[in-house]
C-alpha cells in the first residue's frame, strides 16, 4: 500500500503533518464497554472545559480557515473535529460505534484534531491526499447509491488509480465503500495536525496513544508513520 500527500496540499498548507496508524489483524467486532466509557468521559471533559471555545480555540479555527482556503464553506460543510466538538458542547452523547472508531474519536476529542480511518481491504494499491480534478467518484457513508463528484480544487482522500474518493473536503464526510464494520480487520487511521496550532510532538503523542488504544482493545499488529512536506510518501 502506498500513502501519499501531493504537492498541491503542501503548497497551501506547508506545516501540515499526518500521522498514519496502520493496524492489521484487529478484532473490531465486539462492543467494548470500557472503551465506550473512556469515550464518554473524554467527551464530558471537553464539554466542561471552558478553554474549548467553539469560536476561539485555535485548533478548531485552523480547520475552518483551511476549508476556506481550498474553496469550501466551513459553515455549510463542517470540519469533522468542529462537528464533534459542537455535539459535545451541546451535551449530545457521542455514540459508541465500534472499538476502532471509538478509539480514534477519543484521540480526536483529547487533542482537538481530526482523526478518521478506513478499511484497507477495500482500497487498491494506494491512497492519496490531494486536490480534486472533479472527475473522481464519491458515495457518502450509508448512501452508496448517491454517487457524486467533488469540486475542482477540493482537498480529497482518494485512490488515484480508481478515482474512488474515501473522504471529501479533507475530513468532512467519509465514503461508504471504505467504512469500518464489525468484520474489518485491517485499517489505516489518519491523525491530522496543522502546526503550529498543534506541535509535532503532540501529533506524535496523539498517534502513539491511538496505537496503544487499538492494541489494547482491538489487538493486531500496529505501526505508526508520519507524512509531512519533507516526507510525503509512505510505501507500506
Amino acid at each position: 500500500m502506498r500513502f501519499c500527500i501531493e504537492d498541491g496540499v503542501f503548497e497551501m498548507f506547508p506545516n501540515f503533518c499526518r500521522g498514519i496508524v496502520i493496524a492489521s489483524g484487529i478484532d473490531n467486532s465486539k462492543h467494548c464497554p470500557e472503551l465506550a466509557g473512556i469515550l464518554q468521559r473524554q467527551a464530558e471533559e471537553v464539554r466542561q472545559n471552558p478553554a474549548v471555545d467553539l469560536k476561539t480555540h485555535p485548533r478548531l479555527l485552523v480547520w475552518q480557515e483551511a476549508y476556506r482556503r481550498f474553496g469550501s464553506n466551513p459553515n455549510k460543510y463542517t470540519p469533522s473535529i468542529l462537528f464533534l466538538a459542537k455535539q459535545v458542547k451541546a451535551a449530545k452523547p457521542v455514540r459508541s460505534i465500534s472499538p476502532a472508531v471509538d478509539a480514534f474519536n477519543i484521540i480526536s476529542l483529547r487533542y482537538l484534531i481530526p482523526c478518521g480511518g478506513d478499511d484497507m481491504d477495500t482500497v487498491e494499491e494506494d491512497v492519496t491526499l490531494g486536490l480534486a480534478v472533479s472527475d473522481e467518484m464519491f458515495a457518502p457513508i450509508f448512501k452508496p447509491e448517491a454517487v457524486e463528484s467533488p469540486d475542482s480544487g477540493e482537498v480529497i482522500y482518494v485512490n488515484r488509480r480508481t478515482k474512488r474518493v474515501l473522504c471529501r473536503r479533507w475530513n468532512w464526510r467519509n465514503a461508504d465503500f471504505s467504512k469500518m464494520t464489525p468484520e474489518t480487520r485491517n485499517i489505516a487511521v489518519n491523525v491530522d495536525g496543522m502546526m503550529p496550532e498543534i506541535g509535532r510532538s503532540e501529533i506524535e503523542k496523539a498517534a502513539e496513544e491511538l496505537r496503544n488504544l487499538l492494541l489494547e482493545y482491538c489487538g493486531g499488529t500496529i505501526s505508526v508513520h508520519y507524512l509531512d512536506a519533507r516526507n510525503p510518501v509512505l510505501e507500506q
